[in-house]
């Protein structure tokens, strides 16, 4: 199923609706990372993690921090643009929690694509920029995100166009949770 399909199909999306969205007068990916935590104490990095049913999480994402967070954001759409341009079914399951509607939607199309034996043949999103939201619960947190689909082509194992997506901008919420000592991706919605 192609990204546009699944946005036409109304689940919860990156590109739920059918225009650019408006601009957000919101800080860059690059200014909102260099928020940090207040908190005094000082703690080592943490090593590389290789899990077993995922990826190597960078050690700036394995912080429970907002820095961590949003650092955690860009691994997870980085790992959305290789499921689904590899493409590796498992991939987004691994790093969601089992309840993320948005993210059974993209699992479910990278499967599809694993069996119909089709990529994407560039990266199908970009994440533009995020910026923590506070009042999220504890271990939890909140961001604002905007997101870019790309006018990305689907191929099949010839390299044959089977379709495309036009390139959109949307504004998302996405919801974190800290569970068994990472982040996972509990949600990603649209905003009002």
């Amino acid at each position: 199923m192609s990204f546009a399909a699944f946005v036409v199909a109304g689940a919860v999306a990156l590109g739920g609706c059918t225009g650019e969205s408006d601009p957000d007068p919101s800080p860059s990916a690059g200014s909102a990372s260099a928020t940090s935590s207040a908190s005094p104490s000082v703690t080592p990095s943490p090593s590389p993690s290789v899990t077993a049913s995922g990826p190597e999480i960078p050690a700036a994402a394995r912080e429970q921090t907002e820095a961590g967070a949003i650092a955690y954001a860009k691994f997870f759409f980085d790992q959305f643009n290789i499921a689904w341009t590899e493409p590796r079914a498992g991939l987004i399951a691994s790093l969601s929690d089992p309840e993320c509607d948005f993210c059974s939607a993209s699992e479910s199309d990278a499967g599809y694509l694993v069996k119909e034996r089709q990529r994407y043949q560039t990266d199908p999103s970009e994440l533009l920029e995020v910026e923590p939201i506070s009042g999220a619960p504890e271990g939890q947190q909140y961001l604002a995100i905007r997101l870019e689909q790309k006018n990305a082509r689907i191929v099949d194992e010839a390299g044959a166009v089977v379709s495309s997506d036009e390139r959109l901008v949307v504004d998302r919420y996405m919801a974190l949770v800290w569970s068994d000592g990472r982040w996972l991706t509990l949600e990603v919605e649209k905003t009002e």
